[in-house]
């Protein structure tokens, strides 16, 4: 397994997540998954993903 970057773009997110669309990618971001924009390029830091993630769990009953 190759070691991923702290910036991801939004193919890797996407990997890293296991998302199949960019759709769903979309609707993270519109949830308030931040992203770093610097020109045209466009990445999203593998922490705030983790945190987003954790900030979203639900314990099913």
């Amino acid at each position: 397994m190759k070691k991923q970057p702290e910036y991801l773009s939004y193919k890797d997110a996407m990997d890293f997540l296991g998302l199949k669309t960019h759709n769903t990618l979309y609707r993270y971001i519109d949830a308030g998954l931040p992203i770093y924009v610097v020109g045209k390029s466009k990445r999203i830091k593998k922490s705030d993903i983790i945190e987003f993630m954790e900030t979203h769990k639900q314990v099913s009953k």
